[in-house]
């Protein structure tokens, strides 16, 4: 009989590990949800590899996203595209099949990470919030040093340098800061 018969959908979800003979699993055969430790540790290596072609899917659509319109340095910040550069960029947007602030983000991000200081080990999603560091020697020092204990960067991790730094940060276009006033303010 297979795992879970005889129990309601979130019951499988959450019962304890069992064998497929319904007997407790011992610590020396773990699971990972319903795979083996070995198994799980297979996965992890096939989708960083699948992470590692995202990341560079990613930059190379913000590398052809600046060359089609290069960011201009009258802003100093980070903004969102307006007139003539909008209407590539939504039109690049529409031909790819994507909304336009994956372009934006995109080409923000690949602005902020030269080809020589992306790091292949980490995602672009951590790329992307760690080019939220104004400084460039900071930005590209910052994403060397890992988190203690860790052998790479987690989002949350890259999130909280950012949010431990506060200050000098940039803030990709099609992103929202919403300020929300306290009760009985």
């Amino acid at each position: 009989m297979g795992e879970g018969v005889g129990l309601s959908w979130p019951e499988v979800l959450c019962h304890e590990p069992r064998s497929w003979a319904g007997e407790a699993i011992s610590e020396e055969n773990e699971v990972v949800g319903a795979v083996s430790r070995s198994r799980y540790a297979q996965i992890v290596a096939e989708l960083r590899d699948v992470t590692g072609q995202q990341t560079q899917g990613q930059f190379t659509i913000g590398d052809r996203a600046l060359e089609i319109e290069p960011i201009r340095p009258c802003s100093s910040r980070a903004t969102g595209a307006t007139g003539p550069a909008a209407q590539s960029l939504a039109r690049l947007a529409e031909d790819l099949g994507q909304p336009v602030t994956t372009i934006q983000q995109a080409r923000w991000t690949a602005s902020r990470w030269p080809a020589d200081q992306r790091r292949k080990t980490e995602s672009f999603t951590v790329h992307r919030v760690l080019a939220g560091i104004d400084d460039e020697q900071e930005r590209f020092a910052a994403i060397d040093e890992l988190p203690d204990g860790k052998t790479h960067w987690t989002v949350d991790d890259a999130t909280q340098r950012i949010r431990t730094q506060g200050k000098n940060t940039s803030r990709p276009p099609g992103t929202t800061t919403v300020i929300t006033p306290r009760p009985g303010a």
